[in-house]
């Protein structure tokens, strides 16, 4: 009896009938499924890295998670003018006229007087607004951007902030009588300065460094019909326009200037 129920047990047949014939064609489908993926796979491979291609897959993920450095940024380099001509023509569309060298900060000095004249009333009148237009270009006005002392080209098309930045209120020389000194009108308290030899809008700090940093003195240019502006502590130094159009004060003839109404 326990024979027979073993054998039975043992030696069963498989089913037969439709279910096995539904089983079999489900087994047929996943094999053939199985397959065209094989197949997909070993095309892309064979796609994406060629025959004799040294970067394989986990090359690639290790690119991906590791890019290579292409470029590393450059230090940071403090530039000082280099001596250059008055700005006697129109400026041009070129690089910067400096050479590199380690910053200087700007003092005061005891230097002998400059032979600059004091800024002749009827032009730079203490009190009046103006504009300082280049004598050589006209349309070129002096006017700050990003705190610094530059000269732009206006015309019909310059907007009204710009026209404002380029208007200044004459003030009696804060480090000197009888020369002068030009504060911001759209920024009230801020003047016109020289700093590490480059002509920047600086909040009045009420320092004497300050007050010397923002006094120039005018001498006549052009035939007297135009002046530059010499500075009071670094005599022998006048502000000059360099072809990146930021001013400078720098050696040599310094770049003659007009009074303009402001625009």
């Amino acid at each position: 009896m326990r024979h027979d129920s073993y054998r039975s047990v043992a030696y069963r047949a498989l089913p037969s009938g439709p279910a096995a014939a539904q089983a079999a064609r489900a087994r047929r489908v996943l094999v053939a499924c199985a397959l065209a993926v094989a197949s997909g796979v070993a095309a892309l491979l064979t796609f994406l890295y060629p025959p004799g291609d040294p970067a394989g897959p986990e090359q690639v993920v290790q690119q991906l998670i590791n890019p290579p450095v292409d470029w590393i940024p450059s230090p940071p380099v403090s530039v000082l003018p280099a001596p250059s001509s008055s700005f006697t023509t129109a400026p041009v569309d070129a690089g910067p006229t400096r050479s590199r060298a380690t910053p200087r900060t700007t003092s005061a000095s005891t230097s002998p007087k400059p032979s600059a004249q004091p800024a002749p009333a009827a032009e730079l009148k203490v009190g009046a607004t103006v504009g300082l237009a280049v004598a050589a270009a006209p349309d070129y006005r002096v006017r700050h951007r990003d705190f610094i002392g530059r000269v732009d080209r206006f015309g019909s098309g310059t907007d009204a902030r710009e026209r404002a930045d380029s208007q200044f209120v004459v003030r009696n020389g804060l480090g000197r009588d009888g020369c002068i000194s030009l504060e911001s009108v759209n920024l009230p308290g801020y003047f016109l300065r020289h700093r590490d030899f480059v002509l920047r809008l600086d909040r009045r700090d009420r320092s004497e460094l300050f007050a010397q940093d923002a006094t120039f003195c005018t001498a006549p240019a052009r035939g007297g019909t135009a002046f530059v502006l010499e500075s009071i502590n670094y005599p022998g130094r006048a502000l000059v326009v360099h072809r990146d159009y930021v001013i400078y004060l720098d050696t040599g003839q310094g770049t003659a200037f007009v009074v303009r109404s402001p625009v």
